[in-house]
């Protein structure tokens, strides 16, 4: 299932969202980001690590999130294949 989730067998279409929504967040992350090195000169570093760990605990989520979606559409469809193939 993760090689499914990472695209090793089917590539992604769309490496991240395109919503407005979406973009309107990275954007203020990006303008937080400027006022934070701003008010701390040299805080880079930190505020580099701190967004990795973000990212890391972000993917999985969205994995486990795709898991779980994956085995709610097998539940939902199993009574569906099983009432074709038994009539």
């Amino acid at each position: 299932m993760k090689k499914l989730y990472y695209g090793e067998i089917s590539p992604c279409s769309l490496p991240s969202p395109t919503t407005k929504r979406y973009k309107e967040a990275t954007h203020e992350v990006e303008q937080l980001k400027k006022e934070i090195l701003a008010k701390y000169p040299g805080s880079n570093e930190l505020i580099e690590k701190f967004e990795d760990a973000i990212h890391i605990t972000a993917a999985c989520e969205g994995l486990q999130d795709f898991e779980r979606g994956f085995s709610l559409r097998v539940k939902f469809m199993k009574p569906i294949y099983i009432n074709i193939y038994a009539a």
